[in-house]
């Protein structure tokens, strides 16, 4: 009994924690009209836990899981408005970015393609390989790049 309430308790944190990520191979979904896409991609070479972000207009502060070790995209699925990417936890580290962090705004009813953070510990950039971000945003969820960048995500 104690090791199924261990196993429930995890997949909700879990569950909590990825709310506003979307899952790989999903498909698509018509956002809401206050609703857009975040897309960023992490060029790490540790795997992170408990990436961070802040809703700046809510105050809300939230967790979208993990990237793994290598070079991976995350896409969001979030209401209108400025987000900041605040901190992660590597090994048994905690990196937090102060002044805000690494902030963009998100217009609804577009992709909005944040950036790919390089992640050297401690050190951390930010630049721009949207070429990079649609050719794993193709792979790990195809309709969704079809949707909104068109010919360079052709099923």
């Amino acid at each position: 009994m104690k090791l199924l309430l261990t196993f429930i308790f995890t997949i909700l944190l879990f569950g909590c924690a990825s709310k506003y990520r979307v899952q790989l191979n999903t498909p698509y979904s018509v956002l809401k009209n206050n609703e857009g896409y975040l897309g960023l991609v992490f060029n790490t070479l540790d795997s992170l836990k408990s990436i961070q972000i802040k809703n700046m207009d809510s105050g809300e502060e939230f967790y979208v899981g993990r990237a793994e070790k290598g070079i991976s995209q995350i896409t969001l699925k979030l209401t209108e408005g400025e987000y900041c990417f605040v901190g992660f936890d590597v090994y048994q580290f905690r990196m937090d970015f102060t002044d805000r962090g690494f902030c963009t705004y998100v217009e609804a009813g577009e992709l909005n393609y944040f950036g790919e953070f390089v992640v050297r510990d401690p050190v951390t950039n930010v630049h721009s390989n949207y070429k990079r971000y649609v050719y794993l945003l193709k792979k790990d969820l195809p309709e969704l790049c079809h949707v909104f960048v068109n010919d360079e995500c052709e099923l």
